[in-house]
């Protein structure tokens, strides 16, 4: 029996295509994972013809439901948000009000609008930056994207730590959402940019939960390294 959902991948390292895998081990939802490398390779390529009619963007995660008269939904925030819509009626990681909606929400968001691609950034200078460009980048560079990068640990760990007075382990609310499966895929490769993250004892604790949880373990090893 095929599976239910088709998702694209790299082919090789990147946090993206991580975090609606974990939403649907979560959901007991059955997936294919077709890996595609960079370029615009005609067939296997993200910016190939064949993908760019998945998605004109030419970038993954994209998800194409089969149950659903093969709907498709590209960018990481958008399948998270269809996946919850459609197969999580009870809420549980969403939210069950819309009050426990807006704030996962408001989590998610930042997420990437802000830890994604501010750290995303550094991870550019270190790694790409001077083979696109043939030289080094400048000491702004990472004084602007290292310290925008920090500032928002500092924020997470804060919240990591009122939530903890609270009773919860987790960014939102009382129990794992996709705010949580959205900043874990980044948290988990910030020493892919040289970001150290000891400092922030909060995020430390939240990180390692999630990495000992089976179905975050799943939906990693189904993924092309």
């Amino acid at each position: 029996m095929a599976p239910q959902f088709t998702l694209y991948s790299h082919k090789g390292p990147g946090p993206n295509p991580l975090k609606p895998a974990i939403l649907m081990e979560k959901l007991g939802l059955e997936y294919e994972v077709i890996p595609l490398v960079f370029g615009d390779d005609a067939e296997t390529g993200v910016k190939g013809a064949k993908f760019l009619k998945v998605n004109p963007n030419g970038r993954v995660p994209a998800l194409v439901d089969h149950s659903n008269s093969d709907f498709t939904v590209w960018e990481s925030g958008a399948i998270l948000l269809y996946l919850v819509d459609k197969y999580d009626k009870s809420g549980q990681f969403h939210g069950k009000t819309p009050e426990e909606r807006a704030i996962t929400n408001q989590w998610l968001t930042h997420q990437l609008s802000g830890l994604g691609p501010v750290q995303g950034n550094v991870n550019y200078a270190h790694h790409y930056w001077e083979g696109t460009y043939n030289e080094k980048p400048q000491k702004s560079v990472f004084t602007r994207f290292e310290g925008e990068t920090h500032r928002l640990y500092e924020l997470l760990d804060s919240q990591l730590a009122q939530q903890a007075q609270r009773g919860s382990q987790w960014i939102a609310l009382d129990r794992p959402t996709i705010a949580d499966f959205t900043f874990y895929p980044w948290v988990a490769i910030a020493g892919f940019g040289k970001i150290d993250t000891a400092p922030y004892k909060h995020v430390t604790k939240w990180l390692q939960t999630l990495q000992a949880d089976k179905d975050v373990k799943t939906a990693d090893s189904k993924l092309p390294k």
